[in-house]
């Protein structure tokens, strides 16, 4: 056997060993719903093969998709066995251990080659070295270390070798591939920065960052898909974050996905209940989509926690989907109610006064519909409005 098979066949059994260390130090929460993806690289597949330029036309999310989809999957049939057994529907054997944390290793497998038109059906080997842990975090520690210093003084390729050891010792373990995206990048290599970023997401899903550069390269590059897939990973790791729900807003406008689009400015103003602008925008893409009385809904709720005492623009905007609807009388209420509360110092806004002019015509009170006349302007938009509603009114 050559020197470069026994390194392969050492490396493959020390990051076994080290898989086994990490497994024992989180634990084992079987009666648990909430659970994390398990990624697993297992046996001889090398994770570096992932960041390979060919992909047979599968791009690195897809497989991530698939290999999420594939686990939630075992996860449901964990909870249905589960329900059956306190349902007393007769015992329920116990799940291995590999189909209630993460799939069989054949699963995984055969997830992560999707597409590359290989399979193993190799098993793992069990068991570990005692105190192989310690020294492989101080070889990881190290090698890292070493990484970053060919990668600071321009040594790539240096870099990219040291950091290939390090992803065979700890491929579960995200810095390493962060580390190799930010040496491709330098290298110009963009599409094997890009895929080293995914993994390292994919690795650390709370790290927000990373799912936020990639939405970023993913657009730049005009990949959608992609963007769409980061943009709500990124979302789920820093809900807060109201940038990256505008992003989504704005994709799906691009798509003339309006509802999706609607919702996402929906979801803006749950996190910001003062963002007038994001309510309005909410509010016209409901309408657009024909659902008056969520866009109606939404602006009465926001009315009720924020009295129309200095903005007026979004009272002019529920009377006015009052009155599209021929709701006159509600229509006329909220602007009642705005005059009363009404502590700008400046005239009542021209617009309103004609809107209520018009709304005390439609419902047969011409005297007060006439006065509103007189105040109004004939260059007004609205103001021939409100001479028609009179007249309709007085025929």
């Amino acid at each position: 056997m050559g020197s470069e098979d026994r390194t392969s066949r050492r490396q493959i059994e020390e990051r076994e060993g080290y898989a086994e260390e990490e497994e024992g130090e989180v634990g084992e929460d079987e009666g648990g719903d909430e659970m994390e993806c398990d990624v697993r690289f297992e046996g001889e597949m090398n994770p570096l093969d992932l960041i390979k330029d060919d992909t047979c036309g599968v791009q690195l999310y897809q497989r991530f998709e698939q290999l999420e989809y594939e686990y939630a999957a075992l996860v449901e049939r964990k909870r249905e066995a589960l329900a059956a057994a306190d349902a007393g529907e007769g015992p329920v054997t116990k799940p291995r251990r590999e189909e209630t944390r993460g799939a069989t290793i054949e699963e995984v497998k055969e997830v992560m080659n999707y597409g590359m038109g290989t399979r193993s059906g190799k098993g793992k080997k069990r068991g570990r070295r005692e105190g192989s842990k310690n020294k492989l975090s101080l070889q990881i520690t190290r090698k890292l270390g070493d990484a970053t210093l060919h990668y600071a003084h321009g040594r790539y390729k240096e870099a990219v070798s040291m950091l290939s050891e390090v992803v065979l010792l700890a491929p579960k373990l995200p810095d390493p591939f962060h580390t190799l995206g930010l040496v491709y990048n330098s290298m110009s290599e963009k599409k094997k920065a890009t895929d080293c970023y995914m993994i390292a997401a994919f690795l650390g899903p709370k790290e927000s960052s990373l799912w936020k550069l990639l939405v970023t390269l993913s657009i730049e590059e005009g990949n959608t898909e992609q963007a769409w897939y980061c943009l709500k990973k990124a979302i789920a790791a820093d809900p807060g974050d109201i940038t990256l729900r505008y992003h989504c807003a704005s994709l799906y406008m691009e798509i003339g996905e309006y509802q999706k689009a609607a919702d996402s400015y929906y979801q803006i103003i749950q996190v910001c209940p003062d963002n007038v602008e994001a309510l309005q925008t909410a509010t016209t893409l409901y309408k657009k989509c024909g659902q008056f009385e969520r866009a109606i809904g939404i602006l009465e709720d926001y009315l009720k926690d924020h009295p129309p005492k200095d903005d007026l623009s979004v009272v002019e905007m529920l009377a006015s989907l009052h009155m599209e609807r021929s709701e006159h009388s509600k229509a006329l209420e909220h602007i009642e109610y705005a005059k009363k509360v009404y502590s700008c110092g400046e005239e009542f806004p021209l617009n309103l006064t004609i809107r209520e002019g018009i709304c005390h015509a439609c419902v047969g009170d011409l005297g007060k519909a006439e006065e509103m006349r007189k105040i109004g302007f004939k260059s007004n938009a609205l103001y021939h409005t409100l001479a028609m509603s009179i007249t309709l009114a007085k025929s």
